[in-house]
């Protein structure tokens, strides 16, 4: 059996076995996702995917990586070691970050420091920007050289952490994006790519619910951000002569493999400032969040999004192939983003003119076990109304209809509130109120 074959099956099974046995204590300490406004998932779900995925990992390096010939290598040294120290490192910032939700600060302090790590351990950083502008090749000074490195790294890690919210999502955008890569490359697949790839395998078994025997889980922060850091680290090494005295691909040319996770991160946060906003605030404003709100179920979204990514990255390689220069791909790159930003911002407008027009109803049960419900029709912003039955029986409803249609602030007027005022219950019809419970 081919020794790529053994280390990928080693990464699958290894991946399963600690998906089902990290689910199991994952409640213990505090590493499950709970259901929010933002988080439309059902139940309390183990963010512990990411670290079974790193565990695999580190098994098949420690079996394998001795033996293995096809690692890739910086300045004539094994860059292994580097990146497993350092993806341990953000590991474990991102499961403490899924457990304690930590500041803004400590996570960018945290990304920050692994980018150091790798520019000061692997001397690996992006000396030269192509030839952009039809100039002439466009080289950084060393000192604009390390914060720029730092910068790349930084933004290509968030950039697939932000994509982190959709069941098979980003473990499918990074299996395209590895393939991808070596396609750009024209590389075979090496011990990182495979093992990674078939450690994503396994967490989709888990994640899109393909077995009963495997517990659903999710990647969480940890397992994001270790994504993106090997993904980052194989661009930085592959654009750059470091690597074996050869660029296998341009700068520019980089950007095409990871154009999805990065047309997001910068039309969102541009979003997010123009709305005066953080641009490292949480919200539903991605592009799953997007294709979500225009009705979508979730897996139409994800092939629709797969589809957009390996678009725009099939492009890229067929400029790559037929020797493009490099100012003409970098056009091509930022067209394909503004045709981005234009169309989702008028699907956004879509999407909200949706939600507008449609009702919506929602119930629940209080801690109590009494039904609580909310309703509202919003079309034209006519009619709001709520209505609760408390633990003892009694009936509390409201309702309100606008006095103009649009449902911004309108009022009632006095012949308005008398018809829509609810009348008071008498207490003979109070006792012929029987409490609804959730199992009824």
């Amino acid at each position: 059996m081919s020794p790529l074959l053994l280390q990928s099956l080693t990464a699958f099974f290894a991946t399963l076995l600690g998906v089902v046995a990290l689910s199991r204590v994952a409640p213990m300490l505090g590493l499950t996702d709970k259901p929010s406004e933002r988080k439309l998932h059902q139940g309390e779900i183990p963010m512990v995917g990411g670290i079974a995925i790193f565990l695999a990992l580190s098994l098949a390096a420690v079996v394998w990586g001795e033996s293995n010939q096809s690692l890739i290598t910086v300045n004539g040294n094994d860059a292994l070691p580097v990146f497993m120290v350092c993806g341990a490192f953000l590991v474990l910032t991102g499961a403490l970050d899924d457990r304690f939700h930590l500041g803004v600060f400590m996570r960018v302090l945290s990304e920050v420091l692994v980018a150091l790590a790798v520019i000061e351990f692997l001397d690996l950083r992006v000396a030269h920007l192509g030839d952009l502008a039809g100039s002439g090749i466009l080289r950084l000074d060393p000192v604009l050289a390390y914060p720029f490195t730092v910068v790349a790294i930084f933004g290509i890690i968030n950039a697939f952490n932000m994509l982190d919210g959709m069941d098979g999502l980003l473990a499918l955008l990074v299996i395209t994006t590895l393939v991808t890569f070596h396609l750009f490359t024209e590389t075979a697949p090496g011990f990182v790519t495979l093992a990674i790839s078939a450690s994503l395998l396994a967490f989709l078994v888990s994640n899109l619910k393909l077995s009963p025997l495997v517990p659903k889980t999710f990647l969480g922060d940890a397992g994001s951000k270790l994504l993106g850091f090997i993904v980052v680290c194989l661009l930085l090494a592959a654009a750059s002569s470091q690597v074996g005295d050869v660029k296998l691909i341009q700068p520019v040319t980089a950007l095409f493999v990871v154009a999805l996770p990065l047309f997001d991160m910068v039309f969102t946060s541009l979003r997010r400032v123009i709305r005066k906003g953080s641009p490292f605030a949480a919200d539903r404003s991605h592009i799953h969040h997007l294709m979500q709100d225009l009705g979508f179920s979730d897996r139409r979204a994800l092939v629709i999004i797969l589809g957009i990514h390996l678009s725009v990255t099939f492009i890229g390689l067929m400029l790559h192939r037929a020797n493009t220069p490099e100012y003409f791909q970098f056009g091509i790159f930022l067209g394909c983003f503004g045709l981005y930003s234009l169309l989702s911002s008028q699907l956004w407008l879509v999407a909200y003119r949706l939600k507008e027009a449609s009702p919506s109803i929602s119930v629940k049960f209080n801690a109590d076990g009494f039904l609580h419900a909310d309703g509202s029709l919003q079309a034209d912003g006519s009619l709001q109304a709520d209505g609760s039955l408390q633990a003892d029986g009694s009936l509390n409803a409201s309702a309100t209809l606008n006095a103009d249609r649009p449902l911004i602030e309108g009022s009632l007027t006095a012949t308005e509130k008398e018809a829509v005022t609810p009348k008071p219950v008498g207490t003979d019809e109070i006792s012929n109120i029987t409490p609804l419970r959730k199992n009824d």
